[in-house]
Order: structure tokens, then C-alpha cells, then sequence
């Protein structure tokens, strides 16, 4: 008893170590941008992308903070919306768009264990990763395109505005973030304490061997189980022992990437769930937050299995 609740402290603290500064990080650099005028000016980097979705520049903002800092981009769209900036439905669709960068970025840590481990298959699946994510941030943008409403440029008399300072701007951006930043702490602090309990209890673990029995639905080979079992641990498992049935030439390169591509999605679930809790509900809220998750993964899995299906069938993969 004694020892799991510390366990759970400990890796709740771990958790909030993790995402607290960076969740304040982005909040409070948001309004700095905001009281410094030049929110828009950074933003038109991705200004293609947020004209043709509809959104409004400030969700550029966020697209590019999330190449560096997910929950700080995720809590940056939070404070545009709290401010009224940017509407619940372009909240959402930025939020699955910021998505995009957070794959790409994992060539850090996907590279690095796939290429020595596997090499050119590999290689494959990880551009094959980026293809899903790059096809569910363009169609993501075509919902924005059809449901939002593009912003109205209307021209307007230039105004001698007075010249803020950054010392007024980091004054003004300090008081302005309290509220926001107050209302997201009180949901993250809970919610992470929770995930961690469940963490601690298993019920994630449980509910990845379930999802392991529903694998039997894919066009895998026997011996591709084994990856997927592997990949519930963690993708570095799964890779490891993909690596071993390559070189017994147990599987072939195809079937490996397959196979890899089917255990992304199965774990996907979990890991929903997962960042549910400590990605999703912590910064959003329960009901935006449950509905971004929703959206992401079901646009995800479904444009995964849209192409494993492709490779099996169309391309003889399985």
C-alpha cells in the first residue's frame, strides 16, 4: 500500500516535472507575442497552411512552437481561445494539425533505434509514419476548409500605436497568464495524479493485453505477433525483437514493416488513453480535450489501416 503510493507520487511528480514548464513556458511566450504586437509576424511563417484550413495566423504561432514543445503549443491554442482569439472548432483543428510536428520530431528518438536495428525497412517505416501523419494533417486542413469560416481581412487606417517595451510586455504577459495558467493547473495536477495511479495499478497494461488478441484480425504472419507483444513494452522492444526474425529471415522486409505498421496501430489505443490524461484532458479539458483525442487518433488509425490494407493486398506485403 504504503509503496505504491509512492510510486505513484513519484511518477506523477515526474509527469508535471515534464509538462508543467512547458505548458507555463508557452502560455506566458503567447502573451508576450500578444502584448508585443508581433504574434502575426512570426506566424506568417505558416501562413499557407492556416489560410487554406481557415484558421486564424495566431494557430501559425502554435503549429511552429510545437516543432520545439508540444504541450507548449498545445497551451498556447488554450490561451487564444481563453482570450477569445480563435473560436472551440479552430481550437480543435489547430490541435490535431499541431500534431504534424510532434511526428516529425520523432526522428529523434525513431531513428536512432530503428535504422541500426532494421536499416532500410527501417527507414521504410518511418517514412511511411510521416506519410500517415502529412495525410491526416491534409485532411484535418480540408475539414478546417470546409467547416470554419475564413477570417475576414477587412483594411484598416494604420494608427500610431504606442511603442510597448519588453519589460511592459513581460509585465502585462505576467498578469495575463495568471488566469489561464491557474485554470490549467487546476485540471493538470489532478488528472496526472490519476494517470499515474492507473499506471501504477496496471489497468494500462490489462488493457494492452487485450488489445494484442485483437491483432488476429490483420494480415500478419504468426511470427509477427511476437513484434506486436514486443511493441506494447515499448517501440525499442518491438524493433529489437523485429531485428532478430529479419536476420533468422523468419519474416521478410515487407512483412516486417507490415507488421510494425499493425502494431502502431493497436498500441496507438493505449496510448491514447494514456495522453488522454496527461496530454489532452490536462491542457484542454475533459470534453475538448476527449474530442481532440478522438479526432486525432480516429484519423490516424484510419489512414493507417487505409494503407496497411494497401500493402497487403494491393502490393502482395502480407
Amino acid at each position: 500500500m504504503y509503496d505504491g503510493i509512492v510510486q505513484t507520487v513519484t511518477l506523477a511528480a515526474g509527469l508535471l516535472g515534464e509538462m508543467v514548464p512547458m505548458m507555463i513556458a508557452g502560455v506566458f511566450l503567447a502573451e508576450v507575442l500578444v502584448a508585443l504586437n508581433i504574434a502575426g509576424r512570426i506566424a506568417a511563417l505558416s501562413r499557407p497552411l492556416t489560410s487554406f484550413a481557415c484558421l486564424r495566423e495566431e494557430c501559425g504561432t502554435s503549429f511552429l512552437m510545437a516543432f520545439v514543445s508540444p504541450p507548449a503549443a498545445s497551451a498556447m491554442l488554450v490561451d487564444f481561445h481563453e482570450k477569445e482569439i480563435i473560436s472551440r472548432k479552430e481550437l480543435i483543428i489547430a490541435a490535431v494539425m499541431n500534431s504534424f510536428p510532434t511526428v516529425v520530431m520523432h526522428w529523434r528518438y525513431l531513428l536512432p533505434v530503428y535504422i541500426p536495428l532494421l536499416g532500410i525497412p527501417g527507414l521504410i517505416y518511418f517514412v511511411l509514419l510521416m506519410l500517415v501523419g502529412l495525410l491526416k494533417t491534409a485532411f484535418i486542413m480540408v475539414i478546417g476548409r470546409t467547416i470554419l469560416t475564413p477570417p475576414q481581412c477587412t483594411p484598416v487606417i494604420m494608427a500610431e500605436e504606442p511603442v510597448v517595451t519588453l519589460r511592459e510586455a513581460l509585465r502585462t504577459a505576467w498578469t495575463s497568464s495568471k488566469k489561464t495558467l491557474v485554470r490549467l493547473l487546476s485540471i493538470t495536477v489532478p488528472t496526472i495524479v490519476l494517470v499515474a495511479f492507473l499506471i501504477n495499478a496496471g489497468v494500462f497494461d490489462r488493457l494492452a493485453g487485450l488489445m494484442q488478441g485483437v491483432g488476429a484480425v490483420f494480415p500478419v504472419p504468426p511470427e509477427g505477433f511476437a513484434i506486436i507483444a514486443a511493441q506494447f513494452g515499448s517501440f525499442v522492444a518491438g524493433a529489437s525483437v523485429a531485428s532478430t526474425l529479419l536476420a533468422a529471415g523468419d519474416m521478410t522486409w515487407q512483412q516486417i514493416v507490415l507488421t510494425l505498421l499493425v502494431g502502431n496501430v493497436l498500441t496507438s489505443v493505449t496510448r491514447s488513453i494514456r495522453w488522454l490524461g496527461s496530454s489532452y484532458v490536462a491542457i484542454f479539458g475533459m470534453r475538448t480535450g476527449t474530442e481532440i483525442m478522438l479526432v486525432s487518433t480516429v484519423l490516424r488509425n484510419g489512414i493507417m489501416v487505409l494503407l496497411v490494407a494497401a500493402l497487403a493486398y494491393g502490393f502482395g506485403w502480407g
